[in-house]
């Protein structure tokens, strides 16, 4: 039998729930509407003469407003507040910073952008992530569900930076702003008129089956759980890290060039990002497959090495005129470890915390990614303006991916 067939992926397709099926459509036309803001944007911006210092403040802006928004996100979520409600919120929020960038000329409009997309994402990333789980039945794991959700997100994704990148070929990058606003249009047509009736029929079974299974469990946790993520918590903030500088100083590193690597032109660069991110699209769900029974230190441990395996050749790609090459070659590892991070560490996530708390316990982990945000581009931005490359970093990276591959034993 051809497992790839149409009949096949359509009888997998349909073995999900309704719920988590509309669920994941509405994660990729997310990432279809964020996957060139989030890439090409630093693009854009750095063609207009911001430095490098300047482009990690506005991502420092957008992480501080996401982590107001996590919090208190999570805090509703716990009190059962619905999370589709939130989405919705997240999409508005999304549409006001994409009219804001789109017409951004100075550096005042591009942090009130910055500061309206960090709400959003701060917004979106916890109610998205624990709606997964929530709509999975006895039939479907969370880690099965994950694994397909974020396959959704990267090829969402891919196709949101390709569009943006044939955007740039004909001088209009800033297309990507006007594609996330009709993406976030069209999720919300999805929320309002087909997942409120789905969500209906599954919801009181769902809260049923898991009041009954955790109830005598939520007083023996109390707050013992926080402390059993801690060392995920840490890897969690390493890596969201390392997403953060491949998002936001890669672009940059390219634009400018190595110690002897050329610089790239924005269409350059943007093609590189591009194959990056199909890369991570074809990989996502073969390697969460392959993974899926595996424990979780084996993941982390995996994933660390990865990493450093990926850094090393960015490193080495400065001392090369065509260094491309081996920028490239970085891509297949530094890819393989983000498909074993991302639908692993959710999972992780939700295992590791009781039902009561799961609401605070993902904005916990989202917050992971706000506060890399708000802390690595603006020290990685100074650390390119005063080098002149971005070599220094890369290293500093790899030596930190070493010092974690121990502590990933301690993962539960």
């Amino acid at each position: 039998m051809n497992l790839f067939s149409t009949s096949s992926v359509r009888n997998y397709w349909e073995k999900f729930p309704i719920s988590l099926r509309l669920i994941i459509k509405a994660r990729l036309w997310t990432g279809i509407g964020a996957g060139g803001v989030l890439y090409l944007s630093p693009i854009i911006f750095n063609s207009l003469g911001f430095s490098a210092e300047q482009i990690g403040r506005g991502i420092t802006t957008a992480a501080f407003a996401g982590i107001t928004t996590r919090f208190g996100t999570g805090y509703l979520l716990d009190k059962k507040f619905s999370s589709i409600k939130t989405i919705k919120v997240a999409c508005l929020f999304a549409i006001l910073s994409d009219f804001i960038l789109f017409y951004s000329q100075n550096f005042l409009a591009f942090l009130c952008g910055q500061f309206f997309l960090g709400a959003a994402a701060g917004i979106y990333w916890p109610s998205a992530e624990l709606a997964i789980p929530l709509n999975c039945n006895t039939k479907i794991k969370s880690s099965e569900g994950y694994s397909l959700a974020r396959s959704a997100d990267a090829i969402g994704v891919t196709l949101g930076v390709l569009l943006g990148t044939i955007g740039s070929y004909f001088e209009f990058t800033r297309i990507i702003y006007l594609l996330d606003i009709l993406c976030m249009l069209y999720i919300l047509n999805i929320l309002l008129n087909k997942l409120g009736i789905s969500r209906k029929k599954i919801a009181f079974k769902i809260k049923d089956d898991s009041d009954i299974k955790y109830k005598s469990l939520e007083k023996k946790y109390n707050l013992k759980w926080i402390i059993n993520l801690l060392p995920l918590l840490l890897i969690t903030l390493f890596v969201t890290g390392v997403m953060s500088l491949l998002q936001s100083i890669l672009p940059i590193d390219l634009a400018n060039g190595g110690i002897i690597r050329q610089s790239f032109t924005d269409q350059k660069v943007a093609t590189l990002l591009t194959i990056k991110l199909i890369l991570l699209a074809i990989f996502q769900w073969p390697v969460g497959y392959i993974l899926r029974n595996k424990n979780s230190p084996f993941k982390f441990r995996l994933c660390l090495i990865s990493l450093l395996i990926g850094f090393i050749f960015l490193s080495l790609s400065n001392f090369l005129l065509d260094g491309y090459l081996l920028i490239l070659i970085a891509f297949i590892p530094l890819t393989i470890s983000l498909c074993i991070f991302l639908p692993s560490a959710s999972n992780a996530i939700i295992k590791s915390a009781p039902i009561k708390y799961q609401g605070s316990a993902i904005a916990l982990y989202s917050q992971c990614f706000g506060i890399s945000s708000l802390t690595v581009p603006w020290m990685a931005g100074k650390l390119i303006d005063t080098h002149d490359t971005a070599l220094q970093l890369w290293l500093i990276v790899s030596i930190i991916c070493i010092l974690l591959v121990p502590i990933s034993k301690n993962i539960k």
